[in-house]
């Protein structure tokens, strides 16, 4: 598996240093052409996340320094921190560092984590065609907690917001769907849209059964954004 890792990194390295040696343009000073390049070249030797993730499971205590594919025209790239063993489990931080294949910074976010780490997910939740990150960061429940990150204009990312549920579907006909385990036969689901880069709940219902709610079913509105019918989210008879 560690060798796998090491292929995958120089397959990356060859492509990376490809892209630094045309990170030269006009305007820019030797200087900077410099710091660009050797940004390209640091990244270029970090495996991808998919191949460590092959090495330490996707419940981990460390993920290591990795490149997170799937946003085109961006150089994304994981970082976490040792996980502090506290009284309700442990905690960690998990860095994304966002840059262009020129070796521009873009910008840096992070989250804490609650429980183990998991990889994050890369992927169009708004349907923009631009990739976002789904970040888990409460995985120590049966009910999880995602952190969204949409990807803007300028290639940076903002906080959607958070979604929490056992069982999470990110487009689910231009929805977020989240269904949370209540009770023994009990569940909650609610539905989102993200909008503006803010996720803004479109409904909340409640059923009851052996087996987590579909839309369209039987289930009880507990809220309803206006102008919406229950009907798309509760049967009506």
């Amino acid at each position: 598996m560690k060798n796998l890792v090491k292929t995958a990194a120089g397959l990356g390295l060859a492509a990376l240093m490809l892209t630094a040696a045309c990170a030269t343009s006009s305007g820019v000073s030797p200087e900077e052409t410099a710091e660009r390049r050797a940004r390209l070249a640091a990244v270029s030797l970090l495996p991808d996340c998919t191949d460590a993730e092959t090495v330490t499971g996707s419940l981990t205590g460390h993920i290591p320094d990795c490149r997170l594919g799937g946003a085109k025209g961006l150089l994304l790239t994981l970082k976490s921190d040792p996980l502090d063993q506290e009284m309700l489990g442990p905690s960690g931080f998990l860095t994304v560092s966002v840059m262009d294949r020129q070796g521009r910074p873009i910008g840096d976010f992070s989250e804490v984590i609650h429980g183990l780490y998991i990889y994050p997910q890369v992927l169009d939740v708004n349907g923009d065609r631009r990739a976002d990150i789904i970040i888990p960061r409460s995985t120590n429940a049966v009910n999880r907690g995602y952190a969204l990150w949409i990807q803007q204009d300028d290639g940076d990312f903002a906080h959607a917001g958070q979604v929490t549920g056992a069982e999470i579907a990110w487009t689910a006909g231009g929805m977020i769907a989240a269904v949370s385990r209540t009770g023994a036969s009990d569940w909650e689901a609610a539905y989102y849209r993200v909008t503006n880069a803010g996720l803004h709940e479109l409904a909340l219902v409640s059923a009851k059964g052996s087996q987590p709610p579909r839309r369209g079913g039987r289930c009880e509105i507990l809220r309803l954004a206006p102008d919406l019918e229950p009907g798309r989210f509760c049967a009506t008879r």
